[in-house]
């Protein structure tokens, strides 16, 4: 498994996806502190949080930003061993697709944690940096241990409602569909947030479980859970069952 996981890092390393991904991760909060800034500047009296600051950069993150991002590499990391024409080469060695598969999994979740991490410490900067300047309370190590491990439930959540994308790629064995999907899913997610279904919805339920919001949307939090989970199990054994499917040896 470590030389699968090495394997793929190098891929990534050479594509320049990592870079490019690592980049993009960083513009969230960085619009999150200006955006702060600038409602300062334009209302003296408002007052700078970190907890804002955070459930900002979590709304972008969880709605929006992450999922496209997560899409698109998900999708380039199984699309690419198809265009490439890699696999067969990669089933000469002892193997299972099972296991390769899994690697490919586990490889995106450790993406997937390291950029909503990038993006925490990217905040706990930008908001020290500020307070230099511009008062920005609740800066405390308390508040920074608190949100890091929002930020890894968060990452948790992400990997779960990912794996249906996983599947159309494999399905599809490109980026148009699983990109049409997230972008539809990434558009309702606006609409449903702050909406009494949201928690019913996965991609939404998810980013109201990690800022503690879902009691006020008449849907118990066992309930969501279990839909996230159920449609992360659905998604991870569909993926395993249609790539194992492909007869690529």
């Amino acid at each position: 498994m470590l030389s699968l996981l090495h394997c793929e890092y190098i891929k990534l390393k050479r594509s320049k996806f990592l870079l490019i991904g690592i980049l993009g991760t960083l513009i969230v909060p960085f619009f999150v502190i200006v955006k702060a800034v600038t409602n300062y500047f334009s209302n003296p009296e408002a007052v700078i949080s970190l907890f804002s600051l955070y459930d900002s950069a979590l709304m972008f993150l969880m709605l929006l930003f992450a999922p496209m991002v997560l899409t698109i590499l998900g999708a380039w990391i199984i699309s690419r061993e198809y265009t490439d024409g890699t696999l067969k080469n990669i089933f000469v060695i002892p193997v299972s697709e099972t296991v390769f598969l899994c690697g490919k999994l586990l490889f995106f979740a450790i993406i997937t944690f390291m950029f909503m991490l990038i993006s925490w410490l990217e905040i706990l900067v930008l908001a020290l940096l500020c307070n230099c300047f511009i008062p920005v309370t609740q800066l405390t190590i308390p508040s920074f241990i608190f949100f890091f491990l929002k930020m890894l439930f968060g990452g948790i959540l992400l990997c779960a409602t990912q794996t249906p994308f996983i599947y159309l790629t494999i399905r599809t064995k490109g980026f148009v569909t699983p990109l049409i999907a997230i972008a539809v899913i990434s558009l309702i997610n606006v609409v449903l947030s702050n909406s009494g279904v949201a928690g019913f919805y996965p991609w939404s339920a998810s980013y109201l479980l990690v800022i503690g919001r879902l009691s006020g949307q008449n849907c118990p939090k066992e309930i969501s859970i279990c839909i996230i989970l159920i449609m992360c199990l659905l998604g991870i054994v569909a993926s395993i069952f249609r790539f194992k499917k492909e007869e690529v040896k």
